[in-house]
């Protein structure tokens, strides 16, 4: 046949070749028919979450404007995004308003157990006291932000857990004199569960929150101010905290807090941080809690190069270590990076938290809001 495509001549006098090309095409369609009632099914669970949650947000005491849903996703995940969502209600003794540029919910093929919110554009929350004294205001965007839910996590269930992740997050804080502080964190991961049934020897709610690095507001003086002599002092790097509030003791109106953990590593210098604190309905919160610190010879004799500290505190350091490795304080063979000279191990501080006071033993070093949650 002059003009003819050799292989469409020999597919036509192929029954074999041509039955091979429908059922080829029959299974393609029966593929794209399922991965529709897939897609119709799994916006079908979003939708009955979504009202879920709006029904019991809504019993609760709050405000719930979800947004309009716009529907979409791809061959392998079905996806209702909502534009402008806004929320408004109560958190302890403080109202709370919490209001996003939008939403993307979603489910895929390849994680189907799971629910997936991702936080586009800007994320705003603002919380109040009842005269508006303790105002905290956080905005905050991330890159490739998302919170992930067990699929079969009923709305109004009891308890439940979720997990979250950022590469990237922008945090700007706004206090109540109005002052504006900025952070970036940088590979932020995170779970946390909550069951509100859980008694005193459950956790009603527990988080932890990880960061490979977080950038320290220039702003604040002390980090604006840090000599170049002190490595990379505008940042922190291995942050994390992990904190647990048990449930209600019967008789009991206060709330507990635990600290499991709270570490970070700041320039030479490594932080951490375990205790507990009694926070009542009145009045400042109560704890103990013990703070590990380890670097301080080494940070004080970098900031002392620069002038930062008094010199006769470096002296002090130098002849405290030399002191230890003529004594063998440092063992047999004296210092080595197993065991770092005297000054640079670690030292554990007693805090102490009484009636809103923060106190290094018995000395007052601080004081906080007595206006919390």
């Amino acid at each position: 046949m002059p003009g003819s495509v050799p292989f469409l001549h020999r597919l036509r006098r192929s029954p074999s070749a041509g039955r091979r090309v429908r059922r080829a095409g029959l299974v393609l369609g029966c593929v794209a028919a399922l991965d529709g009632l897939c897609w119709l099914a799994a916006q079908r669970v979003m939708d009955r979450a979504l009202d879920g949650w709006t029904t019991r947000l809504a019993r609760q005491g709050w405000s719930v404007q979800a947004g309009p849903r716009a529907r979409g996703g791809s061959p392998l995940t079905a996806r209702i995004t909502l534009r402008s969502p806004r929320l408004h209600g109560p958190i302890g003794r403080r109202s709370a308003a919490w209001g996003a540029d939008g939403l993307a919910i979603s489910v895929s093929w390849l994680h189907p157990g799971t629910l997936r919110v991702g936080l586009i554009g800007t994320q705003a929350l603002r919380l109040s006291g009842p005269d508006r004294a303790g105002l905290l205001a956080l905005r905050g965007r991330g890159q490739d932000a998302d919170i992930t839910l067990p699929l079969a996590l009923r709305p109004d269930a009891p308890g439940g857990q979720a997990a979250w992740s950022a590469r990237r997050l922008d945090v700007r804080v706004l206090d109540p004199a109005g002052h504006e502080t900025g952070f970036r964190l940088d590979g932020v991961q995170g779970h946390g569960l909550w069951n509100d049934q859980a008694g005193p020897d459950a956790s009603r709610l527990a988080l932890a929150v990880t960061a490979d690095r977080v950038d320290l507001p220039l702003n604040w003086p002390l980090i604006g101010s840090m000599p170049p002599t002190l490595p990379d002092p505008r940042r922190l790097h291995d942050a994390g905290v992990e904190v647990a509030f048990p449930g209600p003791t019967p008789g009991d109106p206060s709330a507990h807090m635990l600290l499991q953990d709270a570490h970070a590593t700041w320039s030479t210098l490594s932080l951490h941080l375990v205790g507990h604190a009694t926070l009542p309905p009145t009045g400042g919160p109560d704890g103990t809690f013990t703070l590990s610190l380890t670097g301080i010879g080494t940070t004080i004799h970098a900031l002392e190069q620069s002038g930062t500290v008094p010199r006769d505190l470096a002296r002090a350091v130098t002849a405290l270590d030399r002191w230890a490795a003529e004594t063998g304080a440092d063992g047999p063979a004296g210092p080595s990076p197993a065991t770092p000279v005297l000054s640079d191990r670690r030292l554990d501080l007693p805090l102490r938290l009484r009636a809103g006071g923060v106190f290094l033993g018995t000395l007052p070093i601080s004081s906080i809001a007595d206006d919390l949650p």
